[in-house]
């Protein structure tokens, strides 16, 4: 039987998926230098877009980080049991990762005051969750279809946004150079979940794909046996503490909806006449900030004991800034709408 005529990929485009994904020889020295100056310009982008709290920025710098490709290449050198290639393409994650980290914290240090209150892109990347494993792996399985069939390749922008590699580092810098410890343990956490993700929904896909040669896969390689056993495992690792870590290991979730439910009942048992307009939360050295508008005709809601309350419900110090905003009520009365021919020029 001729394994090699039934695969789903033919030997020029099996070259075509490792050219793309190894750059080595001749290749790697311009390479790297592109790798590198559009990581430090992705870092730089998405560090100062999550300082100043814009997400369609950080979008951009999702778009311009070169990361993913070495990411898939691990996936790819683990199916294909090469592992000189998967010690390469760590190393240039590894080296990546630290460039986008050493140079967030020099933008951060450079821009004092400027991420105090914290601001919101940076809290929602600190408290990573099974989602995101999720999206990893979704993530993953597309950017390794898109490697192996052409005709998919266009998917690949989505990919990098969808699982946005290079905010996370961003992240850990600014929190390292805010002493922020806690944050930066969820950032990282975070990056390892979708390198994890990746890597291994990425290796199932390239091997469904038909990029491994059906004579390797049959042959019983261990090397490719152990790489997928070792993402495995890497990914239970990375799982624990979402699941088991959450308010000690890791920063607690985003406690924006929790909040606005709390108010809203608080406001409802307490003043029957307020209406809650707004809520707004923040995190700021370990203390929950929230700042309530509230519509009343009569009493506000007594806010010590909706700080109180906030506090029992979140489970966290609660800073509460309470803005009332008096309302009025007017009646009028019309019997005989004829009578005010000035006020109702109507035919």
């Amino acid at each position: 039987m001729n394994l090699e005529r039934r695969d789903p990929l033919n030997h020029e485009e099996r070259r075509r998926v490792i050219d793309s994904l190894f750059h080595e020889g001749l290749r790697a020295r311009p390479f790297n230098a592109r790798f590198t100056s559009l990581m430090s310009l992705s870092a730089a982008i998405a560090t100062l877009a999550v300082i100043a709290d814009s997400t369609a920025v950080v979008i951009g710098a999702m778009l311009i980080a070169p990361l993913m490709g070495p990411v898939l290449g691990v996936a790819a050198a683990m199916v294909m049991g090469w592992p000189r290639r998967i010690v390469r393409q760590s190393a240039l994650v590894v080296t990546g990762a630290a460039l986008a980290v050493g140079l967030a914290a020099a933008i951060s240090f450079a821009v004092p005051g400027a991420t105090r209150p914290l601001p919101g892109e940076l809290i929602a990347r600190t408290s990573p969750n099974l989602l995101d494993l999720g999206i990893a792996l979704a993530a993953g399985a597309a950017g390794a279809y898109g490697q192996v069939r052409r005709q998919a390749s266009d998917a690949l922008p989505g990919v990098a946004v969808a699982v946005a590699l290079v905010p996370p580092l961003a992240v850990i810098g600014i929190a390292l150079q805010l002493t922020e410890w806690q944050l930066a343990l969820g950032a990282f956490l975070l990056f390892l979940v979708n390198v994890v993700g990746i890597v291994g929904s990425a290796a199932i896909t390239f091997i469904a794909a038909g990029f491994v040669p059906g004579r390797r896969l049959l042959s019983g390689n261990t090397s490719i046996a152990s790489g997928l056993r070792w993402a495995s495992v890497a990914m239970i690792i990375v799982v624990l503490p979402m699941q088991f870590g959450r308010g000690s290991v890791l920063p607690p979730t985003d406690q924006t909806a929790q909040a606005i439910q709390a108010v809203e009942d608080f406001v409802e048992a307490n003043a029957a006449n307020a209406e809650v307009v707004n809520v707004t939360v923040e995190v700021d050295e370990g203390v929950t900030d929230i700042e309530v508008v509230v519509a009343s005709s009569t009493s506000s809601p007594p806010v010590t004991s909706l700080a109180l309350y906030l506090a029992d419900e979140l489970n966290t110090p609660v800073e509460l800034s309470l803005h009332v905003v008096e309302t009025e009520t007017e009646r009028a009365i019309v019997t005989d709408p004829e009578r005010y021919p000035e006020r109702y020029p109507y035919p």
